[in-house]
């Protein structure tokens, strides 16, 4: 019977914690949520929940997957659900190694269905972790085709750096920044040097890939 199952949910998004919550409650489990990672480990304690729905981006400060390897060392009968709009964890730095065995990783755009978490829920408590429940191997994911390093340069001209500041934030040169730069644009499909142009739709490939959203400028200061 769901009525014993206790979820867990970490999401820093207010609206989408209580639609998220409210749709798992009205499905007979029982369900405490949390905005960050301090609040989450301490119900992780407290509530005991049967398995941990996690957003991977929760503002400033330790993120869903450091959540994820808090769970999975402390009390490893928890079962995750990682629910994301990133398509990979190269997305936060990380690589598929810092999934957990017993987890799924799903991104929040494929959930289109009444009931669809529900059952991806219900799926990983039974173990039957398929592989349409680890959406970051997907290849037809996002960007999937780059490595992890042309993902984080891309990360970094979607923030606004100059390739000075990327080599110094790389500990590498200007000239190893433009070159990784370059590969990247070829690679993404964006020709062209990284000039203000290239740069502003390097941006924009990041951002639309993150699931952000995509202001006017972006990339503009590069």
């Amino acid at each position: 019977m769901n009525e014993s199952r206790r979820v867990l949910v970490v999401e820093d998004d207010a609206l989408l914690r209580s639609l998220i919550a409210d749709g798992i409650s009205g499905s007979g489990f029982t369900v405490i949520v949390a905005a960050n990672a301090v609040e989450a480990k301490k119900a992780v304690l407290d509530f005991d929940p049967d398995v941990a729905v996690l957003d991977i981006e929760l503002g400033t400060g330790p993120t869903g997957l450091d959540v994820a390897d808090y769970i999975t060392r402390q009390i490893p009968h928890i079962a995750i659900v990682l629910l994301t709009h990133l398509p990979d964890p190269r997305f936060a730095g990380k690589d598929s190694k810092a999934i957990p065995k017993r987890a799924a990783y799903i991104r929040k755009e494929s959930i289109t269905q009444p009931g669809a978490l529900v059952e991806i829920i219900e799926r990983v408590l039974r173990d039957e972790m398929d592989s349409d429940l680890r959406q970051d191997l997907d290849p037809e994911r996002p960007l999937g085709a780059l490595s992890k390093s042309q993902i984080s340069v891309l990360r970094s001209v979607a923030l606004g750096l100059s390739n000075a500041e990327i080599a110094e934030q790389r500990d590498s040169t200007v000239r190893a920044v433009e070159q990784l730069i370059s590969r990247t644009l070829v690679a993404v499909g964006i020709e062209g040097n990284p000039s203000i142009s290239t740069r502003t739709a390097a941006a924009r490939a990041y951002i639309e890939a993150a699931g952000l959203p995509v202001p006017n400028d972006a990339g503009s200061n590069g």
